[in-house]
């Protein structure tokens, strides 16, 4: 379980392609003073990972076929930044929303306006995803809890969020381009009321 608030952006230092399935390294910068150990969970673009292999600030990941099919971590390669966070413990403040580390699916980048200091991002996610999305409610995208700022109708697969300088500068949504995908996990609160009304 995650909050959604990053704690580093790591660096991909190697890939390599098994058949469907993908294992790589990355930096994991000043996460590795949270005395780390084999078997952790981190959050990678908000997908949950576990550490394989740990050598220095190093740590060694393994993709299986299903999270690479519905993630961005299929198009990961050497010197690309990802966003890190660790898994909750008992006294970490819950600063985002609950999240899971488990991907829904992607939501593409259509245009960032910049706001002097602020950002507002436009998103299309695919329309199985639109009944999920309600203005205010939560949303998180490459491991970062936002906010919904604004969708334009109940069945709109298009929304934004506004992006504060914080969140901006200590994550990779700043790398990102138009047209690029992110990992998308919508609040998982919406799907368990779903869930239960449906039953």
């Amino acid at each position: 379980m995650f909050t959604g608030i990053i704690q580093e952006i790591g660096k991909v230092t190697s890939v390599s392609r098994l058949g469907n399935e993908m294992r790589f390294v990355l930096d994991l910068k000043s996460l590795v003073n949270k005395n780390l150990e084999l078997g952790e969970s981190v959050a990678i673009n908000g997908a949950c990972h576990t550490i394989e292999e740990l050598n220095g600030s190093k740590a060694t990941f393994f993709s299986s076929q299903e999270t690479l099919k519905k993630t961005n971590l299929r198009f990961l390669r050497p010197d690309d930044s990802v966003n890190l966070e660790l898994s909750l413990t008992p006294s970490t403040r819950m600063g985002g929303h609950f999240v899971s580390g488990h991907i829904d699916g992607l939501a593409k980048l259509l245009s960032v306006q910049n706001l002097k200091e602020s950002y507002l991002a436009h998103f299309e996610i695919p329309s199985n995803f639109s009944k999920y999305l309600v203005n205010k409610g939560s949303i998180c995208l490459n491991g970062i809890s936002l906010t919904i700022a604004n969708k334009e109708s109940k069945e709109s697969t298009v929304f934004s969020v506004a992006v504060i300088p914080h969140t901006w500068q200590n994550t990779n949504l700043q790398f990102n381009k138009v047209g690029h995908l992110l990992n998308c996990e919508v609040d998982m609160l919406a799907k368990y009321i779903e869930n239960l009304v449906s039953t």
